[in-house]
């Protein structure tokens, strides 16, 4: 499976962007709509403009700017940008910023298989302490370590949920097959989450 699929499939269920947390100031939120706006439309040359005018610096705080500004080198799919993106988090961070930052760069440099600073994402969470430690645990052994640990015990947690909660999990399954040599297991799964895919797709055109 396109490791680069895998990855979002896996970024879409287990991670959810804590940028910014329930503005109150309706002129903030209005100005962080405009740009996710831009975002959204690939308007890259307005959102620079914008993310540097003197009202959004005002308006948002350092963190919130730069996290902006990695989103959009992430649609981007500059490596360079993004590298760039990631060293520019040089503010003091809280708890909640850490783990929005270092999940962001644990799954990214995990897509493009760039090992060492997957590992320091990956060790830094793991400092953290964050919730879902597990869910990175496992996809660090089967990503990085290739390895299929926590095999029998997906296949046990996935008996109780429905189809579309299953896939995620059918992703992880096909890869851990696939590191421990059963490559029928492996196709079986992939093709669900083909299937599954293709099927969502279709109701989205429809």
């Amino acid at each position: 499976m396109d490791p680069k699929i895998l990855i979002a499939i896996i970024v879409i269920i287990f991670v959810g962007d804590i940028l910014f947390q329930a503005y109150q100031n309706k002129k903030r939120n209005d100005l962080f709509q405009k740009l996710s706006r831009l975002l959204i439309d690939k308007d890259y040359k307005t959102f620079d403009e914008l993310i540097e005018a003197p009202e959004t610096r005002k308006l948002f705080p350092a963190f919130n700017t730069a996290f902006l500004k990695l989103n959009e080198a992430l649609l981007q799919d500059d490596a360079g940008k993004i590298d760039k993106a990631f060293d520019s988090f040089t503010m003091n961070m809280n708890k909640a910023q850490k783990e929005a930052l270092y999940k962001k760069g644990f799954y990214y440099y995990l897509g493009i298989e760039d090992k060492a600073k997957t590992d320091r994402y990956y060790e830094q969470l793991k400092q953290l302490n964050v919730k879902d430690q597990h869910i990175l645990d496992v996809t660090y052994d089967t990503y990085i370590k290739k390895g299929y640990t926590y095999l029998e015990e997906m296949l046990k947690q996935i008996e109780d949920l429905d189809e579309k909660q299953r896939m995620p999990y059918y992703a992880l399954l096909s890869d851990m097959y696939k590191n421990k040599g059963e490559e029928d297991k492996a196709k079986e799964f992939e093709t669900l989450v083909s299937e599954f895919t293709k099927k969502m797709m279709e109701g989205k055109e429809s």
